[in-house]
């Protein structure tokens, strides 16, 4: 698909990444999971890189040490369009999502839409809007987290079934027309 590789060249993305896309906040719990991904053996993480997209939000020192620290091993990208999103669901590896407060977790599904396996926190509302199509962890747990991103990376199986089950979930997801749209665009990305 000449369109992904284009814009994979042009924002310089590594071959297999994890994916985690959101405003950088204290709720994402992006630090457990960074922390998670770090704890990760280093041939793991020169295989497979972490790649975050969204505005860099509020109460974020931290996170941002943390990713210059990282340098090698982390991209930031910043905040990027619909479309974008688009290509870079397709590109992930996997998509990880392990808010500990969340109103209503739309990039989980926006991922699934892609046929991009997912990994979220069994806490708030993300069991329920992913059911049975997405791996859980526990956000409090780096441990958890660690796991959780290896296991999903690690077994082809698995990311096949999970991929293959959001797809499916994510069309069969009760949507306002709005919200329906939105996500054929995603759908569209991958089949154009």
């Amino acid at each position: 698909h000449s369109l992904l590789h284009e814009f994979k060249i042009a924002h310089k993305l590594p071959e297999k990444f994890i994916l985690f896309v959101g405003s950088i906040e204290p709720r994402k719990n992006l630090k457990n999971v960074l922390m998670g991904y770090n704890a990760l053996p280093e041939a793991f993480k020169k295989e497979c890189k972490f790649v975050l997209a969204g505005f860099s939000g509020w109460r974020n020192k931290e996170i941002m040490a943390i990713i210059r620290r990282e340098g090698k091993n982390i991209v930031y990208l910043g905040y990027l369009s619909n479309l974008e999103l688009a290509y870079l669901y397709n590109l992930a590896s996997a998509f990880i999502y392990a808010s500990l407060y969340e109103g209503f977790g739309i990039p989980p599904l926006e991922a699934m839409a892609c046929g991009t396996p997912v990994i979220v926190s069994r806490s708030s509302s993300l069991p329920e809007v992913c059911g049975d199509a997405a791996y859980y962890v526990d956000p409090l747990s780096v441990d958890s987290i660690s796991e959780g991103i290896y296991k999903v990376f690690d077994d082809s199986a698995l990311r096949e079934g999970l991929a293959r089950r959001g797809v499916v979930h994510a069309k069969s997801f009760s949507w306002d027309e709005s919200a329906r749209k939105h996500l054929s665009l995603f759908n569209e990305v991958l089949h154009s």
